[in-house]
């Protein structure tokens, strides 16, 4: 008989911690009934604003997102993890990888079996996405971003992202670090500091110069110099 294991700590709620910034998570995965829960948050973020009902045409769209179809397989990967006995896992982990495979190459968003996502994700683009972490409630992800262990075997933990955080295009955080509940980070900044609660974190500010104007004359050679071209 397929089973799972019981599990007596919630998923998400093990992202951070009193004070606001992330924690270490706990190893037990979501048990099945919380699988639909959170797919059903996930897919409410995809769904217009506002109270009441949505109707077929609207949940269908939501559905269809690439983000959510990513995290569809992700929770899917999970719930698989909780198979027991373990022969049993075999024929849907297959269905797994191979879904897997699909997410990452023709949508181009990876997020492994052994991150710890909590419910209400959104990735609002797709293409580019890596997450390898565990993060908390309602966040958002935009395209390109990177949240994963730091290279060359420099971290023992992935990061640990709070609740209700924005990553900003292009975004990269890694390491052995937490990010604060309802922090921001910005597009294109790397990330390899704790982040507190509430705190935005943007790279170096742009530098702009005026361009010379396209009708201004060119400049006089120097004596000696070269020639002006034609």
């Amino acid at each position: 008989m397929m089973r799972t294991q019981p599990v007596h700590e919630d998923a998400a709620s093990t992202a951070t911690g009193a004070s606001g910034a992330a924690t270490s998570p706990a190893a037990p995965p979501e048990p099945p009934e919380r699988f639909w829960s959170e797919l059903r948050e996930d897919l409410g973020r995809y769904l217009p604003p506002g109270p009441g009902p949505h109707g077929v045409r609207a949940t269908l769209d939501a559905m269809t997102e690439y983000g959510f179809i990513a995290t569809a397989i992700y929770r899917y990967g999970r719930l698989c993890g909780r198979i027991r006995p373990r022969w049993l896992s075999l024929p849907p982990k297959l269905v797994y990888h191979v879904l897997r495979i699909f997410s990452e190459l023709g949508l181009g968003i990876y997020m492994t079996s052994t991150s710890r996502i909590g419910p209400g994700l959104h990735i609002g683009h797709y293409g580019g996405i890596y997450l390898s972490c565990t993060i908390g409630r309602r966040c958002s992800i935009a395209q390109g971003v990177t949240v994963g262990y730091k290279g060359a075997g420099r971290s023992t933990f992935p990061p640990r992202v709070g609740d209700d955080v924005y990553i900003g295009t292009g975004a990269v955080v890694v390491g052995d670090i937490s990010v604060g509940n309802g922090s921001v980070i910005g597009a294109n900044t790397t990330v390899v500091k704790d982040v507190p609660p509430r705190h935005r974190v943007v790279s170096a500010a742009v530098r702009m110069s005026p361009l010379e104007p396209l009708d201004a004359p060119s400049p006089a050679p120097s004596p000696g110099g070269p020639a002006p071209g034609p």
